[in-house]
């Protein structure tokens, strides 16, 4: 059997389709077949916690949730066990397109028969980074890690979103009204 496209990612990693797509196989055929692209990247941010699906919790071992602290300050929060980390986790604070600043921690599709080694966020070696090195006679110098016309960034407007459902641990809610929130949603955490 063979593959068209890769993905490594996390549990907490959900890749949804924007625009007027239903299925990233849409996407991608179009990425591959009309573009010639073999690598399509996602801008990776932590999203934060919908408020409407947390529930006050206490915890003496953390001192931001114990019993005293709550007495000044805001209970603990943690999710409820009836929502899904999805449902809980889906709250993204810095609007799309995300800058670039966010690419460092970007996750990918990719073209086996292009990237030969995948290492957690990055394409590593590729064939047209082995095709280079081969036409060198031993004289290889790489200053760019990426080929602009074999890769690019998902259109999040257009395309689709990475939606980084990570757990916020209980002791990271108890400041939540002194966060620094630009442009978060009142509902959002």
């Amino acid at each position: 059997p063979d593959t068209d496209w890769m993905a490594s990612m996390d549990p907490d990693e959900y890749f949804v389709p924007m625009g007027n797509y239903t299925s990233w196989k849409e996407i991608l055929d179009g990425v591959d077949g009309e573009e010639g692209r073999k690598v399509l990247k996602f801008r990776s941010t932590r999203a934060r916690p919908l408020l409407s699906t947390l529930v006050p919790t206490f915890d003496e071992g953390a001192k931001e949730c114990t019993h005293e602290m709550a007495k000044h300050n805001n209970q603990c929060l943690v999710k409820r066990e009836d929502r899904t980390y999805l449902e809980t986790y889906n709250c993204e604070y810095i609007k799309s397109p995300k800058p670039e600043r966010f690419a460092r921690a970007m996750k990918q599709f990719y073209r086996p028969d292009f990237v030969l080694s995948h290492f957690v966020h990055y394409s590593t070696v590729t064939t047209d980074l082995a095709t280079e090195k081969r036409h060198t006679k031993g004289k290889f110098i790489q200053d760019a890690t990426t080929n602009l016309k074999l890769e690019r960034f998902v259109d999040e407007i257009e395309e689709g979103v990475l939606i980084h459902a990570k757990t916020t641990v209980p002791a990271e809610t108890f400041s939540r009204d002194k966060m620094c929130k630009p442009n978060a949603p009142s509902h959002c955490m």
